[in-house]
Order: C-alpha cells, then structure tokens, then sequence
C-alpha cells in the first residue's frame, strides 16, 4: 500500500462511522408563518433554512418590510427551520416531511412568489466540505424549480475559529472532518462561500456582509455561542432581508 494510505484509510472509515451515525435527528423542524396586511392577493414567501429560519426568529419583520416596498400590499411569509442540520441533511429531511404538495399547503395550495433559502452555517461550523455545501446548495435551489424567485443568501459571518461544540462525540467529529476537508481550518466560511460562486454564479444570491460584514467587532450582535444572532438582531435581520431580496416583477431588489 502506497505511504500515507494507512492513515487516510483509517480517517475514511472514523469520518464514515461519524457521519453514519449523524444522519439522523430527534428535534422535529419548525413552521411559524406571519400575514402582515391581509387580503386574498397577498404575496407569499417561503424561508428554508436552519436554525437561523427556525421559531419565527426573521418574523413578522421580513414580511412587514416586504410589504412596504409592495405599498401595503399583503404578504404571507411562512419559515421552516431545521435547526442543527447541514445542508445535505436539511435537504434530504425537506423531501422526505415536506414534499411541496404538503409544504404548499400553509398557502392553501398555492405554490409561493418567492422562495429564500438560509443555509450554510452548519456546513462551515461543521466541517462537510466546500464540495458538499455546493452539491445541495444547488439541489435545494432546484427542488423549487416550479418557483420563479428563488435566492440564497451567503453564509452569515459566525465565530468559526472559537465556536465550542455541545459534546466530545461532536468536537471529535469537527475535528476530525476539519482536517479531512478543510485542511484543518477552522474559518472556512470564504472557502465555501467563493466555491458556490465559483461553480453556480448564475444563482441569485443574497450577500449576508450586508447586514454583518465580520464577527469581530459585532460581538454584541450575537449570543454567547457566536453563531446565533440575539433575539433582537434577528428582528433586524429579517427586516434587512425582507428590504433586500428581489421580488421579481413584484418591485426591483434594492440591494
């Protein structure tokens, strides 16, 4: 066996058995929907994300500010949160309990206006590899096919280099992946970033830096584990993301 191929079989089999043993989670994910103005026209947006689109965190400020650049037109905006998953668990937890045919029905069978998907942070904090955080990136953007405005919004800026993980089994495995795919870099949030850019630049994106350009220096703005924003940087953010997305020929994105 050629040098080296020891020790990177034995590190292909202790990051198989991790991931084997990650592919599941107990917490069931979260729907929290918010109607700002009413009416049976009203504009519907659909959030897909983590933890950060979970418990309403981004309501009823998205939909309010939406509404505003609509002229007081109503808006119905719903977000699902699938809180600790990565970008290829949450999408393959979105196809199994939500297929759209279930989804869509939170407007009453009516399939959204606008589709915005907040993912990404897990994938950095968790080490998956820029590879992986592309491949369902785009497979999340594509299962919305039948959406015409879906956007992405770039990984917010998180405390990677200190984040603490919840247990040994979890530090283990984001050590050990770290290496693995990140060459032991613990910030990796450009790598991702850029690799997403780089292989699908025709995707609509959403840049987080405007809102939060870096962690350091903006402390305050985040709880103590420094990959949640604070209850009331959430309220800010969804008010940010509901004045920054596009809306299609609804009104022109002021970005």
């Amino acid at each position: 066996m050629f040098p080296g191929a020891h020790k990177l079989a034995f590190v292909l089999a202790v990051t198989s058995g991790l991931t084997l043993l990650s592919l599941k989670r107990s917490d069931e994910p979260t729907l929290y929907c918010a109607n700002v103005n009413g009416g049976a026209d009203a504009y519907r947006i659909l959030v897909i994300g983590e933890s950060w689109a979970s418990d309403g965190n981004i309501l009823p400020e998205l939909p309010r500010a939406v509404s505003k650049r609509l002229e007081g037109r109503g808006v119905q905006a719903c977000s699902l949160g699938f809180a600790g998953r990565n970008s290829r668990l949450l999408y393959g937890e979105l196809r199994e309990k939500f297929p759209k045919y279930k989804l869509y029905r939170v407007f009453e069978d009516k399939k959204p206006d606008k589709v915005i998907l907040m993912n990404g942070v897990n994938d950095a904090i968790q080490h998956v590899g820029a590879s992986a955080y592309v491949e369902y990136s785009k497979k999340l953007v594509e299962y919305f096919a039948d959406v015409d405005d879906v956007e992405i919004i770039s990984i917010p800026r998180v405390n990677e280099r200190n984040f603490r993980p919840p247990n040994f089994y979890s530090a283990l495995k984001r050590s050990i992946l770290s290496c693995f795919y990140d060459d032991c870099e613990r910030q990796v949030n450009d790598k991702y970033r850029i690799a997403l850019w780089r292989d699908h630049p025709d995707l609509n994106t959403l840049e987080y830096d405007a809102f939060i350009d870096r962690y350091e220096g903006h402390e305050r703005c985040y709880t103590r584990d420094g990959v949640h924003l604070t209850d009331e940087y959430f309220h800010k953010y969804g008010e940010f993301i509901g004045g920054a997305v596009s809306l299609g020929k609804a009104a022109p994105a002021v970005k």
